[in-house]
């Protein structure tokens, strides 16, 4: 992970969607005493498809080795960027960028879809945005293309047990 900034939590409180680039470093309020960290690894039609990293901190500030040796906590999803950075709409949690890995190119992502259509003309969509044609049954098996808000991803995280 070359090339990693860490700025400072504050520094940054909104970030415009327009600025929201691959290989952002975010960190998020879950309590009042848990902070999680994250990456923005490609931009969506709907938001921005991002992973959470396997830890978390009782503070927003962060050492840049944690997270050069970080691993996802969960499978890729997309979230509202839109809400979460840039208008800020949700009370319960605060998001903000707080780094940036330049050239960040995501790895082992080859087989991350997302699905979306109408009964009887289903796509799947990669991370990079290429789609292609599905069957009903097949898309039963891949996240749908909707972005989540903090709420959801609460959710998510609560399912997962990390010290």
């Amino acid at each position: 992970m070359n090339n990693l900034k860490i700025w400072k939590w504050n520094k940054k409180p909104r970030t415009m969607i327009r600025f929201i680039k691959n290989g952002d470093i975010f960190c998020f309020t879950f309590n009042k005493e848990k902070y999680y960290f994250g990456r923005i690894i490609s931009k969506s039609i709907v938001g921005h498809i991002a992973e959470i990293f396997n830890f978390y901190s009782e503070s927003p500030s962060i050492d840049e080795n944690k997270i050069k040796s970080a691993k996802s906590l969960t499978p890729p999803f997309i979230i509202d960027s839109y809400l979460l950075f840039d208008k800020k709409y949700e009370s319960d949690s605060d998001w903000q960028i707080i780094g940036h890995q330049e050239n960040y190119k995501p790895t082992n992502m080859d087989d991350i879809y997302f699905s979306y259509g109408a009964e009887n003309s289903r796509k799947k969509i990669d991370i990079w945005g290429n789609e292609y044609s599905i069957t009903e049954k097949e898309s039963m098996n891949i996240p749908i293309l909707t972005p989540y808000s903090s709420y959801h991803i609460k959710k998510i995280l609560e399912k997962f047990s990390i010290e």
